[in-house]
């Protein structure tokens, strides 16, 4: 079976795909497309009928809430339709694109009239409309620029839900439909006079991290709500699709215990079905039909259920007796099927040279295998079954971690790790930023030294509510802004994050949630200065740290330190004396 479910994933799966990201396919096409797969799953051919032991529905759920991942294909139609529909949003220079736009009278998204379906429309449009309507517009975020297009209680800009949907009392109809720009004052910020009697605190708080550019001239753009970066993929538009509305208890952890145990792939499935309990035990044919009797053929004692089949038969209990150690036995044999999965496959430990969760699986399966073998009369010869299981685990062990160090994981070395010095002429700018979650409450902080680690002026700020790298875009910006302002023409900027480090030094996408501030930051860049933006490590980012966890005691705004506060002295004066505090480094980056 599990090779079968990677050839549909990898064959049958993609043989549709170029036809369905251009035409919306006749459902009973797309029926008999999801039958295929279906059938060959499960083994059925014409000639041949087989159970299907687990619902399609949920065999194509992703693998952290049960499934095996396999894409239903009327979905996967209207997902690769989408993308379509999100390059005819951004794409205002090819051929196509124009002659869509004019024929079709393309429009703003705010007035979705040219969406609504005509009997004169082509095939073509009518599916690529399907996808535009469907999936692109209900995922659709903005990312602030000038604040003219974004409607600003009606638009999804601050989280992925519009803010009139999360009012505490009835927005009036004069404010409902105005820009971000209208409740925008200059030098002052937001006109909270006609915000804060609506929304919650927790709202203003995220509001305070979010500003207008009125310094670059970026526009109101675009974002895609289903991915961290802003940026479509086909692979979250069909998650948008299946995901479920209403809430339900997640067993993702579960099921990830399930897929990442090391096993060959068909223990891994044998596992998924057992923990959906759909293996055809003689109680589970009884429940269906199939069988005359659920008692266990194997030790006519009992009921022949999965927990019956897979421990508690003296066939197996035997052995389980004499490869668990006596202190865990108890809880063993007295847990339920999903918490002795849960327990056992989530085991690391060592025991006879190898994972117990690896031996744990491979018992199982092997069991199982035993188990038909004496129904159905095929067992080879064994003497020592347990001596075969620890050797097989071994062998399983080994194998994955050769598999794990042909994945190229760069050996680690130790470092002695401090702050140093900017080179002469210089001053150097350490940033940082503090979120408790992310997102969460948020500070920022950085400070300047000279050459000698002398106080230079630093700064704390307490943002509100936004998520890790944009409070440290936010240190980055106040920072900059410092710097210039003291007329510093040479300028070294030490960050701890490499994801905000990227984004200064190779570039961010327009509709990246975080690139407002990138841009803001990048105004300052491209000033008549020489600025150096590198990565430290944070045991050479102390002090920055020291200053954004301040920041959480302070008022919400930026504070300003011409003179060093007192709790940082003790940090100061141990990177002015060069102190190192030793890390476990990739040897790739140990030069730092």
């Amino acid at each position: 079976m599990a090779g079968r479910v990677t050839l549909t994933k990898a064959v049958l799966s993609s043989i549709p795909v170029h036809s369905m990201s251009t035409i919306l396919m006749p459902q009973h096409s797309l029926d008999r497309l999801d039958k295929m797969s279906k059938d060959f799953i499960w083994g059925s051919s014409p000639e041949k009928k087989k159970q299907h032991l687990i619902a399609w529905d949920r065999v194509c759920l992703p693998k952290a809430e049960g499934g095996l991942g396999i894409r239903q294909a009327k979905k996967v139609n209207k997902a690769l339709l989408a993308k379509l529909g999100w390059r005819l949003l951004h794409d205002r220079v090819s051929l196509w694109a124009c002659v869509i736009r004019s024929k079709y009278h393309v429009g703003d998204v705010h007035d979705q009239n040219w969406t609504k379906p005509k009997s004169t429309w082509s095939s073509t449009w009518r599916s690529l409309n399907t996808g535009m309507r469907e999936v692109v517009i209900p995922g659709l975020n903005w990312v602030i620029g000038d604040g003219r297009r974004i409607r600003f209680w009606s638009d999804k800009w601050v989280l992925n839900t519009p803010l009139r949907d999360l009012a505490i009392c009835e927005i009036p109809s004069g404010l409902v439909e105005v820009s971000a720009r209208v409740l925008w004052k200059e030098g002052v910020g937001r006109d909270l006079a006609n915000i804060e009697p609506y929304v919650p605190h927790s709202i203003r708080l995220r509001l305070a991290a979010v500003v207008l550019d009125n310094v670059t001239g970026a526009k109101d753009r675009l974002s895609w709500g289903e991915c961290a970066d802003g940026k479509f993929t086909v692979k979250s538009a069909y998650s948008q699709l299946t995901r479920m509305e209403t809430p339900k208890q997640s067993m993702s952890v579960f099921f990830q215990r399930i897929w990442r145990v090391g096993a060959p792939e068909r223990i891994r499935l044998f596992l998924w079905l057992v923990a959906h309990q759909a293996i055809m035990t003689n109680a589970e044919r009884y429940r269906r039909h199939l069988g005359d009797t659920e008692i266990c053929q194997v030790c006519k004692g009992g009921t022949e259920t999965i927990i019956h089949a897979l421990r508690d038969c003296p066939a197996m209990e035997g052995i389980w007796t004499r490869t668990v150690p006596l202190r865990k036995r108890q809880s063993f044999f007295a847990s339920s099927l999903l918490e002795w999965l849960y327990a056992n496959l989530g085991d690391e430990t060592e025991r006879d040279g190898s994972k117990w969760s690896t031996k744990f699986a491979v018992s199982v399966w092997w069991g199982w295998k035993w188990r038909c073998g004496n129904v159905f009369g095929s067992n080879g010869r064994c003497r020592d079954r347990v001596r075969f299981l620890k050797d097989l685990a071994q062998e399983v062990d080994v194998a994955y971690l050769n598999m794990a160090g042909e994945a190229g994981q760069p050996p680690r070395v130790e470092r002695l790790i401090c702050w140093k010095p900017p080179r002469d002429g210089w001053m150097k700018l350490n940033t940082d930023g503090a979120s408790h979650g992310n997102p969460g409450l948020a500070t920022a902080g950085g400070v300047m030294r000279d050459g000698d680690g002398n106080w230079c002026g630093g700064f704390a700020l307490n943002i509100g509510i936004c998520s890790a790298p944009l409070a440290e875009l936010w240190g980055v910006y106040y920072g900059l802004y410092i710097a210039w302002e003291k007329r510093i023409r040479k300028l070294e900027v030490e960050v701890d994050s490499v994801v905000v480090v990227g984004f200064l030094t190779i570039g961010i996408e327009d509709s990246h949630p975080l690139s407002f501030l990138v841009r803001l930051c990048y105004g300052f860049l491209s000033r008549d200065w020489c600025v150096r933006i590198s990565h430290v490590y944070r045991e050479a980012n102390r002090l920055a740290d020291g200053l954004a966890n301040y920041a959480f005691l302070l008022p919400l705004g930026f504070h300003m330190f011409q003179g060093r506060p007192e709790l940082m002295n003790s940090i100061l004066c141990e990177d002015a004396r060069g102190s190192a505090t030793p890390r476990f480094v990739n040897l790739l980056f140990s030069f730092k």
